[in-house]
């Protein structure tokens, strides 16, 4: 295949992903789109299962399917940038290898991509199985795409039209770097003549791996993570215009990939080492790249989030966590003007504002437990004093008090 009218091309970087790169490969030779209008690259980044062997029999078995061996990089970055270099297509795709593509996905993309002169072509994506979630990004199709709905999805899996990736000069940070391709995606986004939404057709079907075998849930470094989040943040200031846009961008990136890690599924369970490395690194960054006027533009609870972790109040985001995943509601009172939210673990503040009206106050310490005499005591009190009590009515009403304030029936 010589490249000559290669309408698209799909980028597939490729490790160890054996039990599911059959089924990405079948979807993409399954495509509606003529063989000849459309070819595979993929780049076998050091794959140590038979992935390499498996991609090379289907590449001697279909013409239009080429495979690339190197030593493994340790990051999808530098695989999808080696393909995008080997590839000839006017548009690229960028696909993952446990994933699969829609039967007319290509088709449908190429020719609306083609007619409206888009740059990217946001495709819509639903889990490979299971139910789908709430559908905002893809509610419908958006020619010239509303980049507030955009910045939702960072995947890499959108269509790329390869002259304006040449022209911006655009490629995959390489390296071990966090969110490698929302740095990629942001840069596009915000920096290309039309975005287009489509939401007309299932075109990409996401898996999430059984072995949580995902680059993406792996452990997470707090100061690279934050760092990738700075790059993004800073893409959006330098090319955004509008400053209001850029507000609300900067506010979805911050609330989306960085306050996330305080929610109660995740913060309450970290080892303190942990917590401490992430409310340093998140304030860190909200420090430097998000003002604290844009916490007015959060939901109360992120924003709630957002006030603690500039305070660095790492035992009272543990004692909001706590209380949301136990569906604990946490007390409130009326004091004065304010609304008074009691939050366990507030320390270094004794209040905090978080809104007009709303500001957050230590919870007022549970009473110590009164403390039941030891065992030998006790034991002691039956063999010896019982005997005498028992001897009067007076004795005996004494015996009954201690039992029921000591006894160890009592709770």
């Amino acid at each position: 295949m010589n490249g000559v009218g290669t309408k698209v091309s799909v980028v597939v970087p490729v490790h160890n992903t054996e039990p599911y790169l059959r089924d990405c490969l079948d979807s993409l030779l399954a495509q509606d789109l003529p063989a000849t209008d459309f070819e595979v690259v993929a780049v076998d980044d050091g794959s140590t299962d038979a992935s390499g062997t498996v991609l090379d029999r289907y590449a001697e078995q279909h013409p239009n399917v080429r495979v690339l061996h190197q030593e493994n990089s340790g990051w999808p970055g530098q695989p999808r940038n080696v393909g995008l270099t080997a590839s000839r297509g006017t548009y690229v795709f960028f696909a993952d290898s446990d994933d699969v593509l829609a039967p007319q996905a290509l088709r449908r993309m190429y020719e609306f991509a083609h007619k409206h002169d888009s740059d990217v072509v946001v495709p819509k994506m639903v889990p490979l199985t299971g139910a789908s979630g709430p559908d905002y990004v893809w509610r419908r199709t958006q020619v010239d795409a509303d980049l507030r709905r955009a910045i939702l999805t960072l995947g890499p899996w959108k269509l790329f039209r390869r002259e304006f990736l040449d022209e911006r000069g655009l490629r995959f940070p390489e390296g071990k770097v966090r969110l490698e391709d929302g740095i990629f995606v942001t840069e596009a986004y915000l920096t290309a003549r039309r975005v287009s939404l489509l939401a007309d057709y299932d075109y990409y079907l996401k898996r999430t791996q059984p072995d949580r075998g995902n680059i993406s849930i792996s452990p997470v470094d707090p100061d690279g993570y934050t760092s990738s989040i700075a790059k993004m943040i800073g893409i959006v200031q330098k090319h955004c215009a509008d400053a209001d846009l850029a507000d609300a961008l900067v506010v979805t990136l911050y609330r989306r990939k960085a306050l996330k890690w305080f929610g109660p599924d995740r913060y309450p369970r970290y080892s303190r080492w942990r917590q401490e490395a992430w409310i340093r690194a998140v304030a860190d960054l909200a420090e430097q790249h998000v003002p604290a006027r844009l916490d007015d533009l959060l939901p109360l609870l992120h924003r709630t989030r957002s006030v603690l972790v500039r305070h660095r109040e790492r035992q009272a985001l543990v004692g909001l966590g706590t209380a949301q995943q136990a569906g604990h509601p946490l007390p409130m009172a009326l004091v004065d003007t304010w609304m008074e939210l009691q939050v366990p673990g507030l320390s270094a503040h004794r209040s905090i504002v978080v809104a007009p009206g709303l500001r957050l106050v230590a919870a007022p310490e549970p009473p110590p437990p009164e403390q039941e005499p030891p065992g030998l005591v006790v034991s002691f009190a039956r063999r010896f004093i019982r005997p005498i009590a028992q001897r009067s009515a007076l004795g005996r009403r004494c015996w009954s008090w201690a039992r029921d304030r000591y006894g160890p029936n009592r709770r």
